[in-house]
């Protein structure tokens, strides 16, 4: 979306993160280039981020987020872990992206926890944050 740039997504993280969290706010497509532990590493993704995430994907990774993300048929086999969490409104995207639901599914079959959220999809990277990260 025009407005989900790295300094709009700055705005959607909760102040008390900053202090608590090493963040680097990637914009969509950039390549991850810094070496990463995954075990103390959580990978989130909003809109199409959620492709950056879902190509990216492993399940030693500390917390994995997918943001009302983008998503392709391809994402629909994995073998999700506990540490992947979705929030979701397959209505925000007027039918373009058909793979969501059949993704969350696979999420919840597998381990994971993906919850429809009735919110516009500029909404909810900041209850997404709201609901998995506690002060």
């Amino acid at each position: 979306m025009y407005y989900a740039t790295p300094d709009w997504m700055d705005k959607q993280i909760p102040d008390w993160m900053w202090s608590r969290y090493e963040i680097f706010i990637y914009p969509y497509s950039t390549p991850l280039t810094m070496d990463y532990d995954p075990k103390t590493t959580a990978l989130i993704g909003f809109s199409a981020g959620g492709l950056d995430v879902l190509k990216n994907y492993r399940k030693d990774y500390a917390f994995v987020g997918l943001i009302d993300p983008s998503t392709r048929e391809k994402f629909t086999t994995i073998e999700y872990g506990s540490n992947t969490h979705m929030l979701y409104n397959h209505n925000n995207w007027a039918g373009s992206n058909k793979s969501m639901r059949p993704v969350a599914q696979q999420i919840n079959k597998t381990g994971g926890d993906a919850k429809y959220i009735n919110l516009p999809h500029k909404d909810i990277p900041k209850q997404f944050f709201n609901t998995y990260f506690y002060e």
